[in-house]
């Protein structure tokens, strides 16, 4: 286009100079002039241009073309050029992931796969290959905010693609993803044969390979498991094993991730200095990672908090991590923050902001399908309407959620859940004292077994003080003991001290 015919165009009020410096360039002064213009070119004059605005980009700016991937893209795909438009989009949602942008990044790899012709059987290798490629991406950008059906459905066929490809690398990642998933929504290997394929396919893989790092990949999936569900030692050990190999391979939010459950399994045992170690790793790898990664890490730090009592430090960190998930639509993450927050808020007596916390978290996980998540939440909210009065909560009942628990092989839900049975039963004016006492002695005898010092510490507390209040100073006080020797073990002094006190206290 001439100066003259610019220099007219401004003049009508139609474009506008918008910079004359690093190259001149007019925008137009609204977008319906814009739309007008765009729609008065015949389609072949459209693709024409695209592709040439396309060849262009590539050809000045090439040192740019990842942070210009989604505008090539757009022109490529809009030019007809399905090859082009497809590496654009994974490259823009690859840019836009390293990142934090990770919803955009999911809807990115989801455009370049409607972008893509339809599957059929003879597919070519390199079509099929971006296939793979797009759903591994899918799978990775969509973790945290995906519901449970679609992330297993999309992964399903993207582990058949891969098989039928024959990349091994690629069937692997494939797998590990499948396993993550259903590993996160509660299967077992014990009873799921498509978790056990899975991590079988992967271990025989990384012996195909003669790949340590990827051999890791299992190990650290089941030790999530096992950290999560109560097998504190055991998931520490496959933990521990594998998070070093994680961190070589810069696998930044497995092993941000594995190192934070490190840390929480030690803080349910007990044992925080060891648990501070994993944090302050977990914190040092996370910060060359995403913002799930960090969102991650955090929630662990606050859930260490928790378990030593130290609920200044854990409801502000819990609320901010409620505020991150949020932002980055990391659902996963919303359903976990919220579900501390609301425990700790619970712990403080506050129920109208824990019940505000585990509202959130539970409507989150109803919809996306969390199921690793809704025996507790049930068990809470249940406690904390009791406790503001409303014993008569629609939902999982305590016995539901308890017998979810079991299913599940969710240890620590299950040691956790009768002694939030007790303290919704102790919310009522004339409680049935043998039903609260049987439910404390059976949380404490759970949580003994799987070695959660500091939750069965605060079980016998209450259990003591509530065999007190029913008549019975000796156990009350029997009790209470245990927990004080519990307490001072653990190096919990300010619990301890208010034990020392309600013992000091007549009964």
């Amino acid at each position: 286009m001439s100066d003259l015919q610019l220099d007219t165009l401004e003049a009508k009020g139609l474009i506008r100079l918008a910079t004359l410096d690093p190259e001149l360039e007019y925008l137009f002064r609204h977008a319906l002039v814009q739309d007008t213009a765009y729609d008065s070119l015949l389609k072949q004059e459209r693709r024409a241009l695209h592709r040439l605005v396309g060849d262009a980009l590539e050809e000045l700016y090439p040192e740019r073309r990842a942070d210009l991937a989604a505008v090539l893209a757009m022109h490529f795909e809009q030019a007809g050029d399905t090859e082009r438009a497809v590496a654009y989009l994974m490259a823009a949602a690859q840019f836009a992931f390293e990142r934090n942008a990770v919803v955009e990044a999911f809807d990115l790899y989801s455009r370049a796969a409607a972008t893509l012709p339809e599957r059929t059987e003879d597919e070519d290798d390199a079509t099929l290959r971006r296939r793979v490629e797009i759903g591994i991406g899918q799978a990775r950008t969509g973790f945290s905010f995906l519901s449970r059906d679609s992330q297993v459905t999309l992964i399903e066929h993207t582990v058949a693609n891969a098989e039928q490809l024959g990349d091994l690398r690629l069937i692997g990642d494939a797998h590990l993803y499948n396993a993550l998933v259903r590993q996160f929504e509660g299967e077992r290997i014990e009873t799921s044969e498509s978790l056990r394929k899975s991590l079988d396919r992967v271990t025989e893989i990384a012996e195909k390979l003669d790949d340590p790092l990827f051999a890791a990949l299992p190990k650290s999936i089941i030790g999530l498991t096992q950290v999560f569900a109560g097998e504190h030692r055991e998931g520490i050990a496959n933990l521990e094993a594998a998070a070093p190999l994680l961190v070589q391979k810069r696998d930044f939010v497995g092993s941000s991730f594995a190192l934070m459950a490190i840390a929480v399994g030690y803080g349910r045992l007990g044992e925080f200095e060891k648990a501070d170690a994993a944090l302050k790793h977990a914190k040092e790898v996370a910060e060359g990672g995403d913002i799930i990664a960090r969102i991650d890490t955090m929630i662990g730090e606050s859930m260490v908090e928790v378990q030593r009592g130290n609920l200044d430090e854990a409801i502000p960190l819990a609320r901010l991590c409620t505020s991150m998930a949020e932002d980055a639509g990391a659902t996963a993450c919303v359903v976990g923050s919220n579900l501390v927050l609301g425990e700790s808020l619970l712990r403080r007596s506050d129920f109208a902001g824990a019940k505000i916390a585990l509202d959130r978290s539970h409507d989150v996980a109803e919809v996306t399908n969390q199921r690793q998540f809704k025996p507790s939440l049930a068990a809470m909210r249940r406690s904390v309407a009791a406790s503001m009065g409303e014993f008569n909560l629609s939902g999982r009942s305590f016995e539901e959620a308890l017998q979810e628990a079991r299913t599940m092989k969710d240890f620590w839900a299950q040691a956790n859940i009768p002694f939030l049975r007790a303290k919704a039963e102790r919310a009522k004016a004339d409680p049935d004292w043998n039903s609260v006492l049987a439910d404390y002695e059976l949380s404490a005898s759970e949580l003994s077994a799987i070695g959660a010092r500091p939750a069965r510490a605060r079980v016998l507390r209450e259990w003591g003080t509530a065999a007190r209040a029913a008549g019975d100073p000796g156990t009350g006080d029997q009790r209470l003991r245990e927990a004080l020797d519990l307490f001072e073990e653990m190096g919990l002094a300010r619990e301890a001290n208010e034990v020392r006190e309600e013992l000091a206290a007549p009964a």
